[in-house]
């Protein structure tokens, strides 16, 4: 057998049996885009399920939401990337839905509940504060509408 032959065999034989490297996957928070396709504003989160250059991925995340907040993602996260198809998988909470009336601050309290079983209390609070910021920056004339968030009985 032809030896350089022999020698890219080797080389290939011993890439393939590498064992793989952990993946560096993300998850990005912020605010969804409003265009004619997305109609109302949402909190969206955006799942990494498959590295891919690091410029187009900024892109396409840029191209869908304000990013407010990044953070790797954990262990249990990335078992759900495994059985993935597409490279992004997306959440989204709606202000305008039934069980938020339009209040910011029930929207953030379901996102901030929604983190629990994979991030820390005090990771999830950054989350939940840097989003506030970033939509009162952006919708100064926003109030809180008069939505009672919890029942406190006292006998």
């Amino acid at each position: 057998m032809n030896p350089i032959l022999q020698n890219q065999l080797k080389a290939l034989d011993a890439k393939c049996k590498r064992k793989p490297t952990p993946k560096h996957l993300r998850v990005f928070y912020g605010w969804s885009k409003v265009n004619k396709i997305r109609k109302k504003e949402d909190v969206s989160v955006i799942f990494e399920n498959e590295c891919q250059r690091e410029e187009r991925t900024m892109k396409f995340i840029n191209r869908m939401m304000d990013v407010v907040y990044v953070r790797d993602q954990t262990d249990g996260e990335k078992e759900g990337a495994k059985g993935a198809v597409r490279m992004f998988t997306e959440y989204s909470v709606f202000l305008e839905e039934k069980r938020f009336h339009g209040s910011l601050e029930l929207a953030l309290k379901w996102n901030f509940e929604a983190d629990k079983n994979n991030v820390t209390e005090e990771e999830r609070e950054t989350m939940r504060k840097k989003l506030r910021e970033s939509y009162l920056s952006s919708h100064p004339e926003y109030k809180e509408p008069a939505v009672q968030l919890e029942l406190d009985f006292q006998w």
